[in-house]
């Protein structure tokens, strides 16, 4: 009798291979795949914990072909399903003000489709992320209330032909040390080294860490 394996992708592998598509295979997603997206996605952290976002799915391929030609994203029809998200702009407003609304909204809706995109890569899934479009055009032709706005949607499917992320700069041409500018290659790898002094200052800091951790770990034992 042959054991059963199960390949459990991390947070961090999945983060970085998150699969996107070409063209999907003509394959409905189980509704319980796509409740456990949904799930992902309304659980995303809220600007005040305001939960200003809501989900239309869409599925049907008129509803799929409205989206298409109203985003001008012509990917859209090749999945079978696609998640738009809405954002209640005044709802967010009650709690943060006019001036930061629509861009708490942008990130509680940003947060939400990361989410959505991680649980479909975990179901062996690949997704693409649509933005960017009129957003006037898409609340009108899927009768959303004047009060609120699609902000972004995330288009799902099984694919033959799955593509990872495009290439990314490298970690030293975007992250630094405690200031702009400041790298440090034992810190990052590949960085540009910046001298024994900021070296040692930086094991310093991460040797104090592991002496806290291990009192911590005694404390608990003893």
């Amino acid at each position: 009798m042959l054991s059963q394996f199960v390949i459990v992708m991390s947070t961090f592998e999945s983060a970085l291979n998150l699969k996107t598509f070409e063209k999907c295979r003509d394959e409905t997603i189980p509704r319980k795949t796509v409740g456990k997206i949904l799930e992902a996605g309304r659980y995303a952290p809220s600007p005040g914990n305001v939960q200003c976002l809501e989900f239309i799915v869409i599925e049907s391929d008129d509803a799929l072909e409205k989206l298409e030609d109203s985003t001008g994203n012509k990917k859209i029809t090749k999945a079978p399903t696609t998640i738009l998200v809405v954002a209640d702009i005044p709802r967010m407003r009650k709690r943060v003000g006019s001036s930061e609304a629509r861009k708490a909204c942008m990130a509680e809706a940003a947060f939400s489709v990361q989410n959505m995109r991680l649980v479909a890569n975990e179901n062996d899934l690949a997704s693409i992320l649509v933005s960017g479009f009129d957003e006037e055009m898409v609340a009108q032709k899927f009768e959303v209330p004047e009060s609120k706005v699609p902000l972004m949607a995330v288009s799902i499917g099984y694919t033959d032909n799955p593509h990872t992320s495009e290439h990314k700069f490298r970690l030293n041409q975007r992250c630094y040390y405690d200031s702009y500018g400041r790298q440090i290659q034992s810190a990052f790898e590949g960085l540009e080294w910046k001298g024994v002094k900021e070296e040692k200052r930086i094991y310093g800091k991460k040797a104090k860490g592991l002496k806290d951790k291990l009192r911590r770990k005694l404390r608990k034992v003893l």
